[in-house]
């Protein structure tokens, strides 16, 4: 075989292990699943979606909306409002969980979401085996709480107040999650860039 048909092969090859066997969920028996790849009744945070998204499809569709408002379209804004990007990667949590009760759903196009949720989980220490709940609410918490501390910290530049101890307190918290926001957006782009991204799009 010349070095040329090596390459295609190479190019052709499917870069998941699943898809191979299964091209859609609806080929792929529940029971033959990993527990990573069943779908999960979530109570989403208040907030995350509006109260008229109560289908799992609307869902999904709102989730790849914010996922590639974020992460695509605006990726390049990632260092000015990391507050939003670590609360929408709770979206991409719920976007990976919601294809999960889609039986439409490629398979190949999940396990490329799969990892980018991987790399975004390892930004905040949360582990690959954990349920989408819990990562969901540890982003949107984690983003909270990060969007309430840039809020002060903009009141206190432009008063030029005196610190007070809870901002003090929210400062410390923020110099030890510095180094996790600057390996998220990392991973985050890493994520965007995903074959997915096909998908996301779709979804907006």
């Amino acid at each position: 075989m010349s070095l040329q048909a090596d390459e295609k092969k190479d190019k052709d090859e499917k870069d998941c292990l699943y898809c191979k066997k299964f091209e859609t969920l609806k080929e792929w028996p529940e029971s033959e699943r990993p527990e990573a790849f069943i779908y999960e009744e979530i109570k989403y945070p208040e907030k995350m979606f509006h109260e008229s998204m109560t289908t799992s499809k609307l869902r999904q569709k709102e989730s790849g909306r914010m996922v590639y408002k974020r992460f695509v379209k605006g990726k390049s804004s990632l260092n000015k409002y990391q507050h939003l990007m670590i609360r929408d990667m709770a979206y991409f949590e719920a976007l990976f969980n919601e294809m999960l009760n889609d039986k439409k759903a490629k398979v190949e196009t999940l396990e490329g979401i799969k990892k980018g949720r991987e790399a975004m989980r390892m930004s905040l220490n949360i582990s690959p085996k954990a349920k989408s709940s819990e990562a969901v609410l540890k982003f949107w918490a984690t983003g909270k709480m990060l969007k309430a501390a840039h809020k002060k910290n903009k009141k206190k530049k432009k008063k030029k107040a005196k610190i007070d101890p809870e901002i003090s307190e929210r400062a410390a918290v923020l110099a030890n999650l510095k180094k996790q926001i600057a390996t998220a957006k990392v991973n985050a782009q890493r994520a965007a860039t995903i074959e997915a991204q096909k998908k996301i799009k779709e979804s907006k």
